[in-house]
């Protein structure tokens, strides 16, 4: 018989702390992102899965799958950006540009044989479509800086790179399409080995030579930018659109970005700026997200577009436990039984309250387990409370000036 804790490959319940926690990361992120216009829309979690082939043929290929009734193949949502893509283009095709969307929702798709990662990965954020200029690409940049501090990571770091810049160099190298293949296969893979191994079939000498071998490991400032557009003329006016996403980053009051040319993302519809978001104490990026120009165009409405997800799951394990949301409400001891009232009252004023019955065994358990500090039960005419991190007790004669408050 199977075990009935047994879940499938990559998915995992999330029990009542970290499920508040996630959902407060999600609300800071939300609320960050409003300031900036961006308004949540919902996609559904089942999709056609030849309505997102149009897309990306991995798209439908890296999926769960299943049937309707009349026969047709439906998938589980792998992405969020084209559900978003296809809203837009046919639910929103009137609304003038650009188009400022939100979400937080969850992405579905296998785990990769022998990586560890998760089948379900819950994600906020944002899509602006129909603005193509690097005005676009920095408000993106702007809003991400934003909301991770506003989550508790004011510190991230965030790279971006193009694939459109990538291409301009091979285009300079004259590397053909194989040639082409294997080099994407390598920064996929971000393998600086196997990219030097398959660049140095291309022969370029000089400056030129020098970028192509070095491209995947090229960051720093907009020296990197200036370095390649010297090598590369064909590059020159990406690199400059790169430098004008810093400049105007920077603009917006949030730390510039670090060039980082090694920077692809797994998807094939990107084509141009690509971004990730690193937080202290997570190997793997925290958001990532670029720009994708002709994605609408396959759902019948083109519209330039550029946007980023947050991975909420690797924020939270970033962010940890913050001092604000923990040990928050209190238990009430004979707050299911004796003093319903007093509980109520005190909900009234944006407490949370467990009430628990006035014979309870351990009501310092329920409090543990429920990650609240606080445990109340009434003594005479006021309140006995028991801290029960440290241990400590007082007396409040009105709930309202206890430590909860």
């Amino acid at each position: 018989m199977t075990d009935p804790a047994l879940l499938p490959a990559g998915v995992r319940d999330v029990l009542p702390v970290e499920a508040a926690e996630l959902r407060a990361l999600g609300q800071a992120l939300a609320d960050s992102f409003g300031t900036f216009g961006y308004r949540e829309v919902m996609t559904p979690l089942i999709e056609l899965a030849d309505v997102l082939g149009r897309a990306d043929g991995q798209a439908a290929g890296r999926a769960y799958r299943l049937f309707d009734d009349e026969g047709r193949v439906l998938v589980l949502r792998p992405d969020l950006t084209i559900p978003i893509a296809r809203l837009v283009a046919t639910r929103m095709a009137d609304h003038p540009d650009p188009v400022r969307i939100a979400y937080n929702a969850r992405a579905v798709r296998p785990p990769t044989s022998g990586k560890i990662e998760g089948a379900e990965q819950r994600q906020a954020g944002i899509e602006l479509v129909g603005a193509a200029g690097a005005d676009a690409d920095a408000e993106v940049v702007a809003a991400l800086a934003r909301a991770l501090a506003a989550a508790g990571v004011p510190d991230a770091r965030i790279a971006v790179g193009s694939v459109a810049l990538v291409s301009a160099v091979l285009d300079e190298a004259g590397a053909s399409d194989a040639a082409r293949a294997a080099l994407w296969d390598a920064l996929h893979a971000r393998s600086v080995v196997e990219w030097r191994r398959a660049a140095a079939d291309l022969r370029c000498t000089g400056a030129l030579g020098g970028i192509v071998s070095d491209l995947p490991a090229l960051r720093g400032g907009p020296d990197v930018l200036d370095r390649v557009a010297d090598a590369a003329p064909g590059a020159a006016s990406e690199c400059a659109r790169m430098q004008d996403i810093l400049a105007l980053a920077a603009r917006h009051g949030v730390p510039v970005p670090m060039v980082d040319l090694g920077v692809v993302r797994d998807w094939s519809y990107y084509s141009g700026v690509v971004i990730e978001a690193y937080a202290a104490g997570v190997a793997v990026p925290v958001a990532v997200g670029g720009r994708y120009d002709g994605l609408g165009a396959r759902f019948g409405r083109p519209r330039p577009a550029v946007g980023v997800a947050v991975a909420l799951d690797l924020l939270h394990h970033a962010v940890g436990r913050s001092a604000e949301r923990e040990g928050a409400g209190v238990v009430m001891v004979g707050g299911a039984d004796d003093l319903i009232e007093e509980a109520t009252r005190l909900r009234a004023d944006g407490v949370a309250v467990v009430g628990v019955p006035r014979d309870c065994p351990d009501p310092d358990a329920v409090a543990l387990a429920d990650g609240r500090r606080h445990v109340v039960r009434r003594e005479g005419d006021g309140w006995m409370v028991r801290d029960v991190i440290s241990g400590s007790r007082s007396e409040v004669g009105d709930l309202g000036a206890g430590p909860w408050i």
